[in-house]
């Protein structure tokens, strides 16, 4: 019974922490999204100050008869779309750390900044952990793997426990006790004496009839240590399944980072090139728009690509019982 009080006492324990690991989680991603949106924020910058010089060039130049009024009203267009791009970024990193600060249970007035680690700045370099010891790490760490372990271990200390209801039952009882008794006539008694006793009795309890209750007891509590065997081994696969497709995506996660990442690094390069094209009239303004979006376009991908993956590294860190840094 101790022992079965005693395990009760840290299941109960271990039972918080999914929810502290919920939380956790739920951190990590407040925090990635804000640095994520701060990211896209520093390049839609970039964009609204190349297209608000294209709006004044293109002013003058339209004035004087260089540019057609079709090329001249695309620069305008361009020039207002990043500007509103670039105010939506910014009213959303300002959402995204209520949230984290909500989170984290800070006070509203106060004024939170939030800047990039060296472990979230270049993560291509990666490499990911081995699956067999990703699952081993796991399966030491992970507290609904340990809460259903210990679920089978209290069924089988309810099992013990309805065995003992068949075994003899041996009592020892022990008893002293003593009195003041006066001596001589009452009337003329001056002095007293003391009688003492004591006890000793040994019983033996053999249960021979109970009307079934016993036995009863004890089927019903090896029914609930089967289904809790069975239970935790369903409790393992929902687990590996959970844990090999997060492992996966993570890896998945990854490739995409490493390859938007190049792919993003090109189309900055090519964008950068018709900008300067477009200033010497050898692209068009449509030319030269259109490599934009595919530069903001790639760039967008890259960053999702980006904080997914961080965002799947960090979980497989937490189930894997790994220092959470950020």
């Amino acid at each position: 019974t101790l022992q079965q009080s005693r395990l009760s006492n840290e299941q109960s324990q271990l039972k918080t922490k999914p929810t502290e690991n919920s939380i956790d989680i739920q951190i990590m991603q407040a925090y990635l999204t804000i640095l994520m949106n701060q990211e896209k924020l520093s390049y839609q910058q970039e964009v609204f100050e190349t297209s608000r010089q294209q709006q004044l060039e293109g002013e003058v130049k339209y004035q004087v008869g260089k540019i057609l009024e079709s090329d001249y009203m695309l620069l305008r267009a361009n020039h207002t779309t990043t500007q509103a791009e670039l105010e939506n970024t910014r009213l959303t990193i300002e959402e995204n750390q209520l949230a984290l600060m909500t989170l984290m249970g800070m006070d509203d007035t106060l004024r939170l900044e939030v800047v990039p680690s060296d472990d979230t700045l270049r993560a291509t370099d990666r490499i990911m952990p081995l699956h067999d010891s990703v699952m081993a790490q796991a399966q030491r760490s992970m507290p609904d793997w340990q809460i259903s372990e210990m679920d089978v271990d209290l069924a089988r200390l309810k099992v013990r426990l309805a065995e003992g209801s068949f075994m003899p039952t041996l009592s020892l009882n022990a008893g002293y006790g003593g009195q003041w008794m006066p001596t001589g006539a009452p009337a003329q008694s001056s002095s007293t004496t003391f009688s003492d006793n004591t006890s000793l009795s040994l019983g033996l309890s053999i249960p021979i009839f109970d009307r079934g209750s016993s036995v009863t007891q004890y089927k019903q509590s090896k029914i609930t240590l089967q289904q809790a065997e069975l239970q935790h081994y369903q409790t393992l696969l929902d687990l590996r399944d959970q844990l090999n497709e997060l492992y996966i995506n993570t890896q998945q996660a990854l490739n995409r980072y490493k390859a938007s990442e190049v792919l993003s690094e090109a189309y900055r390069a090519s964008y950068e090139v018709y900008v300067l094209k477009y200033t010497e009239g050898a692209v068009t303004t449509v030319e030269m728009l259109q490599q934009q979006d595919k530069y903001l376009s790639a760039s967008n991908e890259y960053l999702q690509n980006k904080y997914s993956f961080l965002l799947a590294e960090k979980q497989l860190d937490i189930y894997t019982g790994k220092e959470i840094k950020l």
